[in-house]
């Protein structure tokens, strides 16, 4: 897809806000625009990646850590470890919501580089715990300052982007996840080499070089992170016009940064009942996601491999994930129609859940998780389909940290998922998954019906906005109820 209009095709997807913006930045070079959306992709999306990658192995490396001498270390139950996973999540539920409305308070610039830094430095004291209860403390702890990162860079994003450029980069984003599982088994170790210098174990090493190399990156966003487009010294005036055109074109919404908080945006947020219906659909997907980052190595250890063979034998389905999150984000963007990525990568995930629970040869099973991982594309699409249909900028903060933070009580019962006991074929893990995500369609499903409903409904009574009359119009406390906004299906 074209970045000098954003957006092509435009009968695929919602009405109006497409023609508008070529009626908007037809004024400006072509050249220029898609120059303009370049250098916009190359100040945000590498922060954006190496942060979010660097938090995703900070939350994950536990898993890698316990079969290479963590849970023999501290003479872990499996029940405490199973808690150990769970009690992070804790900490993202509670925080989550009002995290994101202090964001919305604060400028992003420098409240994501401090969770940041603070969470790196907590996973590096993780290292000095020697009882079950000081690694829960630290799990907890972590959760808590790191629960307002990812609804908080989500929201950032949306801040730049509009929405038929969204599903590329949420891809980009979120393929992170895949590389967590990649690169994190292969960081671990490596790290682990180190076990014995200093007298230091080699799980603790990988605590401690992960934190620290977190802490870092954070402290390096604080000198190249910018808030919202009008603030970009990297951008000049009319790239940074090209940019509040092409948004106010495609949410008809005053720019961000001059959008006043607003305490009934904020209140709409809880009042709208489809918000709790997209928390049903995130804690229905994140629950298999979770589970199956924290505890592969340990169900790949069931298939016959032990120790790093384990972790490195846990790394190429991981590849595949990375890959196809990519491509799900390209024809998100090209072609639209998000409920039916969402369809296609829970059907295809379920289908090898239920290989997984029947078959027996441990190849076929192996190859099973290759499919598995087509599990990160509902995530990477209900980035894009949620961020497209709350406005304004208000709501849209406080609905992503509600759903975020409904969506991870999934990530505490996610470690309670592949249970000791249930090995080596973990038939009631992948039972609960396979349930989780018959809910998650049931969800998506509705969530769709009614977006076209309305759609149709909007059409009707106040015909298809197709004028430029609708550009930099102010949605006010309506947001997505006002009768000029389409939703994205």
């Amino acid at each position: 897809m074209s970045d000098k209009k954003y957006a092509s095709s435009t009968s695929t997807r919602s009405t109006g806000a497409h023609d508008i913006a070529e009626l908007t930045l037809d004024q400006y070079d072509p050249e220029l625009v898609r120059k303009t959306w370049r250098k916009v992709d190359l100040h945000l999306m590498p922060i954006a990646v190496i942060l979010y990658l660097s938090a995703y192995i900070d939350r994950a490396n536990i898993g890698n850590a316990k079969v290479l001498g963590l849970a023999q270390g501290l003479h872990l139950t499996d029940g405490q470890y199973n808690w150990a996973l769970s009690i992070f999540f804790i900490g993202y539920v509670i925080f989550e919501t009002p995290s994101n409305i202090i964001l919305k308070r604060l400028s992003p610039r420098w409240y994501l580089p401090s969770l940041t830094v603070l969470w790196g430095l907590i996973c590096s004291l993780t290292a000095v715990v020697t009882t079950s209860g000081g690694l829960l403390a630290a799990r907890f702890f972590l959760g808590l300052i790191e629960a307002g990162f990812l609804p908080g860079l989500v929201y950032w994003l949306s801040c730049w982007y509009p929405r038929p450029m969204q599903g590329r980069r949420f891809a980009v984003l979120y393929s992170t996840v895949s590389l967590t599982g990649a690169f994190g088994g292969l960081l671990a170790t490596a790290i682990h080499a180190l076990d014995g210098t200093h007298g230091i174990a080699g799980w603790r090493w990988i605590f401690i070089v992960e934190g620290c190399i977190t802490a870092g990156l954070g402290l390096l966003a604080f000198l190249f992170m910018t808030s919202y487009p009008t603030t970009a010294s990297f951008l000049t005036p009319v790239e940074r016009r090209i940019i509040a055109l092409s948004n106010a074109a495609d949410r008809a919404q005053q720019e961000h940064e001059a959008e006043a908080f607003s305490g009934a945006q904020i209140r709409s947020a809880f009042t709208d009942w489809r918000v709790y219906l997209w928390g049903l659909v995130y804690i229905t997907t994140y629950i298999p996601v979770y589970s199956v980052i924290l505890s592969l190595p340990s169900v790949v250890a069931g298939l016959g491999y032990k120790g790093t063979q384990a972790t490195l034998m846990a790394c190429p389905p991981y590849g595949l994930g990375f890959i196809i999150v990519l491509l799900a984000g390209w024809t998100a963007d090209r072609y639209g129609k998000l409920f039916w990525h969402y369809t296609f990568g829970v059907v295809v995930t379920m289908a090898a859940l239920i290989v997984l629970m029947v078959v027996e040869n441990l190849v076929v099973r192996y190859i099973m998780f290759f499919f598995v991982m087509f599990m990160f594309i509902p995530i990477s699409t209900c980035w894009t389909w949620l961020s497209s249909n709350v406005a304004g900028s208000n709501k849209r903060a406080a609905a992503t940290g509600i759903v975020f933070s409904v969506g991870n009580i999934g990530g505490a019962v996610s470690g309670q998922i592949y249970r000791a006991e249930w090995a080596p074929r973990y038939v009631q893990g992948h039972a609960i998954n396979l349930g989780c995500y018959v809910l998650a369609l049931v969800a998506g499903s509705a969530l769709w019906y009614s977006y076209k409903r309305d759609n149709a409904q909007r059409d009707r009574e106040h015909g298809v906005k197709k004028h430029a009359d609708l550009i930099g119009e102010d949605l006010g406390d309506l947001g997505d109820r006002h009768p000029s906004f389409r939703y994205y299906v």
